[in-house]
């Protein structure tokens, strides 16, 4: 009996393949074309959110920027001031004696 069955389910299997191939492929190019259509037209106010994203991106990029030259100026000055030499050291001792001087005055 199990010999006979399985002749029975090879012929059942190739004739649900040949049956329901073209239905799945014809689904499976529906599903495409949706997608297709969908990445085609993207929603607006999607398309707005991501402007407004790369925007921002970009706006902290330079703020970035701007704060690591920032940090990198004071640090030279601390260091200069440190050490009691070079131009920001003598500047503002420069700037401190005027101040004095016109106290004085």
């Amino acid at each position: 009996m199990p010999g006979e069955l399985i002749p029975i389910v090879m012929f059942i299997s190739a004739a649900a393949v040949l049956i329901f191939r073209p239905l799945t492929t014809r689904i499976g190019k529906v599903i495409e074309r949706s997608h297709n259509e969908q990445k085609a037209a993207p929603d607006p106010q999607l398309q707005r959110v991501m402007q407004l994203m790369e925007r921002l991106v970009d706006r902290m990029d330079r703020l970035e920027d701007r704060v690591d030259f920032n940090e990198r100026m004071l640090e030279r000055q601390h260091g200069q001031a440190q050490l009691g030499e070079g131009p920001a050291a003598e500047e503002s001792q420069r700037g401190t004696s005027r101040l004095h001087k016109r106290d004085h005055l």
